[in-house]
């Protein structure tokens, strides 16, 4: 998947060991291909179409509509488009990179902050689903990044209240979680809100590729398709406990203040739409560490998988893996995966996975046995070209060299700015996957 798209300056540092490392990254990404996963979760009988145990007789469908949104859409789409061969298809597939899928219309989207695209989307995606039929098969695809692709701002709201709502929180360092529950109090699609739009189809199955530590439903992508827990009054905890209620848009405060109220409706904790639906998760953090492990083995190193839900702050993340890595042997590799966070109090550029390795970088300054890697399994890190950066024993040392300071660098939050200047940043471009993060710290022979 990082194909021709990856800077091969990245491992002039040490060609060695960080081609090894990119080459553990991309058995990761393979393993958690989302048309490949599509194609082994959605098997097709003759008639008959399963999906985790429930199959549909499809001799009484009319038609197929395929509803794919989230950074993995288009592969999901093509993956589906494959099995479902032979029945007539609509849909609509929305992504932050747009590529062809075979009879379906491809709109592109603004990611990690929505924009106009992805409010027409939302709005021709609920239309399609309104209009299922009971001899009609819907079938949704979901993928991280979907809570920002796919926007509908509530009655009352506009696009801009969400987009500030989204960035605040975001540079706050609230956590993805924290994030989408305030999302789907703002939302007119999110929080099962489309499940309750699509109630009057015949058969609904849901294929979900999880960028979310725990594979909470009701958080990835702000659960569109599940019942939601959540309230009006826990999205309100949230803006405090971040303290940024007071720099919240007015008409946000109103319609949480109202949703808590009673005033208005509550998100869906059931519906008709759910008897008909089947979910599924084909695809998460630890099938990208299993793919790591089972790459790394192939390459010659002993790696272990020490987590697949990693959570928490970007810098306190680094200083216990770089502890970690200081008891391994030579040879020896450490697998994570999950999500930090970053609380931004810097003007600087960066990423959670850049902000992390800089940490690591000045934690393990003079190991030279040990080198990081620590990327965004979609290809993107923050608002920077990179999906993340190596580190390793002499990242320090070369900042030196050109008067760079990183424990400066890293107080602004300005990591991207740093790695680049020292050789240290991954660019791969977009990778048509998302699970969340890998991290790999290992110590050369």
């Amino acid at each position: 998947m990082i194909g021709g798209a990856f800077n091969r300056s990245a491992i002039a540092n040490d060609p060695g060991r960080r081609g090894s490392l990119m080459r553990v990254f991309a058995g990761a990404l393979e393993a958690v291909d989302p048309e490949a996963a599509v194609r082994a979760a959605l098997q097709r009988d003759e008639d008959r179409l399963t999906l985790a145990g429930r199959t549909v007789e499809l001799s009484s469908i009319d038609r197929c509509l395929v509803l794919s949104f989230g950074k993995a859409s288009v592969p999901m789409a093509r993956g589906i488009i494959h099995v479902v061969d032979g029945l007539q298809v609509e849909g609509i597939v929305v992504t932050n990179q747009a590529g062809p899928v075979p009879g379906l219309p491809v709109v592109e989207a603004g990611h990690p902050v929505p924009d106009e695209s992805s409010v027409a989307a939302a709005s021709e995606l609920l239309a399609l689903a309104r209009g299922a039929g009971p001899n009609d098969l819907v079938v949704v695809a979901i993928s991280g990044g979907g809570s920002s692709l796919l926007t509908m701002p509530a009655g009352g709201l506009v696009l801009s209240d969400l987009a500030a709502t989204t960035s605040l929180l975001l540079r706050s360092g609230a956590s993805i979680g924290e994030l989408n529950t305030v999302r789907k109090h703002l939302s007119a699609v999110k929080g099962g809100r489309l499940i309750e739009a699509a109630a009057g189809a015949g058969a609904i199955l849901t294929l979900v590729i999880s960028d979310v530590v725990g594979n909470d439903l009701e958080i990835i992508a702000s659960g569109p398709t599940v019942p939601d827990h959540s309230t009006y009054g826990d999205a309100e905890l949230i803006l405090d406990r971040f303290g940024v209620t007071g720099r919240m848009p007015p008409a946000v405060l109103d319609h949480l203040a109202a949703g808590g109220a009673g005033r208005v409706p509550e998100t869906p904790i059931g519906g008709e739409g759910l008897d008909r639906q089947t979910i599924s998760i084909i695809a998460d953090a630890s099938r990208a560490a299993a793919g790591a492990a089972e790459a790394a083995r192939k390459l010659g190193w002993e790696p272990t998988v020490v987590s697949a839900t990693v959570t928490g702050e970007a810098q306190m993340v680094a200083a216990e893996v770089v502890e970690a890595a200081r008891e391994l042997r030579p040879g020896e590799l450490l697998i994570y995966a999950g999500e930090t966070t970053v609380t931004v109090t810097g003007d600087g550029k960066g990423g959670r996975n850049q902000e992390l390795a800089l940490a690591a970088a000045v934690g393990m300054a003079g190991s030279n046995d040990l080198v990081l890697l620590s990327a965004g399994t979609d290809g993107i890190d923050g608002a920077t070209e990179a999906a993340g950066a190596f580190a390793d024993g002499r990242t320090v040392e070369r900042g030196h060299r050109l008067r760079l300071d990183a424990a400066d660098f890293l107080d602004r939050n300005d990591s991207f700015s740093y790695l680049s200047a020292v050789g240290d940043v991954v660019v791969t471009g977009p990778t048509g996957t998302n699970v969340g993060d890998l991290i790999l710290v290992a110590r050369s022979g």
